[in-house]
């Protein structure tokens, strides 16, 4: 294994990763169009949601959020990606009791972020998606602002057609297009959560990632606070779309003992890995290993295909021949099941990211995978 850590040196010169591009994830809401229909409140989305009972419990999460009026607005066109009841279900809501006892706030943010501008068709939406990752479209769900600025950040939610479906995010769509007065509905399998924090919480708030934190720290050595060459920074850096491989503590634990001939045995405690890392691998090392970890768009298991390909990661910035990393999907029942993720000196043994609690961690910034494998580069 320490072979490795000399040929990482060699991949990992990197002299900082601003320029991988962020994907802009606050695109302009497009103005809403205007449709002179007869005043029928039964053909507005708010009709449906009368008349139509599997869709009582979004009507009741519309309710509580007071945005009864835009739904029963028919000159203000959008499109909702609705949760019928059994969606609402598998999501962990039971009732409409249960809708209601939701804080106000968190039912509007799980509402604003079903709809996007404008009258959005399969058709439309898919047409550009099958190209990798996916289409971004931003929501009526709107946090904070840009860095800088005073323009809210709305947050982006991502249809993804392949040959297998149809998804927003990671959920499936189970039915579309259905035409009403103000938009277009379609319906989901379960509830399109709403991100809550950024990249850099899911990682630091983890237990079971404390080394990778660590890692990502070393790796940023030397380099300007607050400024994007620091990963950490970039992590936490709202207008960012980036998918983050997070390797477990056990994973790395597993890595740093070969590296050191057995050494640092694996049950020794994780400050010994972090002062290891810190002390005695270079930075350059560290931050080439880490921004193995990270691709500069953001992708959901199920953006990825079911036969494994090669994907670029941010260290493609600093080395444009590397092939990045192999990633292979299962999909079961339209839902990610599990991630395969295998890097080119992983000699062909993929480090795995399981459903549901390790996979499609979806942050304001970007989605985290969990793997249980380091990722090598070379």
């Amino acid at each position: 294994m320490k072979k490795y850590i000399k040929n990482i040196i060699k991949l990992s010169v990197i002299a900082v990763i601003c320029g991988f591009g962020f994907a802009s994830c606050n695109k302009d809401l497009l103005s809403p169009i205007p449709l002179l229909y007869p005043k029928n409140g039964d053909t507005t989305m708010f009709g449906i949601l009368n008349r139509d009972t599997s869709l009582s419990f979004y009507k009741a999460a519309v309710v509580k959020a007071g945005l009864t009026n835009l739904f029963n607005d028919n000159t203000t066109i959008f499109t909702a990606f609705i949760p019928n009841n059994a969606a609402f279900i598998a999501s962990g809501i039971p009732s409409i009791a249960g809708v209601n006892s939701l804080p106000t706030q968190s039912v509007a943010a799980i509402v604003s972020y079903s709809i996007i501008p404008g009258e959005q068709f399969i058709d439309t939406l898919t047409s550009t998606t099958t190209a990798f990752p996916n289409v971004q479209l931003p929501s009526y769900f709107t946090i904070s602002t840009i860095p800088g600025t005073a323009i809210p950040l709305n947050m982006p939610i991502f249809p993804a057609k392949r040959p297998t479906g149809f998804w927003v995010n990671n959920i499936p769509v189970v039915s579309s297009n259905k035409r009403v007065q103000n938009g277009i509905i379609h319906i989901v399998a379960a509830i399109v959560n709403p991100p809550s924090t950024y990249l850099s919480n899911l990682i630091s708030s983890d237990p079971t990632l404390t080394i990778f934190n660590a890692a990502i720290a070393r790796g940023d050595s030397g380099q300007l606070v607050g400024s994007l060459n620091q990963i950490g920074y970039v992590l936490g850096y709202a207008p960012a779309n980036l998918t983050v491989f997070a390797p477990t503590n056990t994973a790395l634990k597993a890595f740093i003992s070969a590296l050191t001939g057995g050494a640092i045995p694996v049950g020794a405690p994780d400050a010994t890995f972090i002062g290891f890392l810190n002390t005695s691998v270079p930075v350059l090392t560290v931050r080439g290993l880490v921004t193995y970890h990270i691709m500069p768009y953001r992708a959901f298991s199920v953006n990825f295909p079911t036969t494994a390909a090669f994907f670029p990661t941010l260290l493609n910035q600093g080395i444009p021949t590397h092939p990045g990393v192999m990633v292979k999907s299962t999909i079961v029942g339209g839902f990610g099941a599990a991630l395969a993720v295998t890097g080119v000196a992983n000699g062909g043994i993929a480090a795995n990211a399981t459903a549901p609690s390790n996979l499609d961690k979806n942050a304001i910034n970007g989605v985290e995978h969990v793997i249980d494998r380091v990722l090598l580069p070379q």
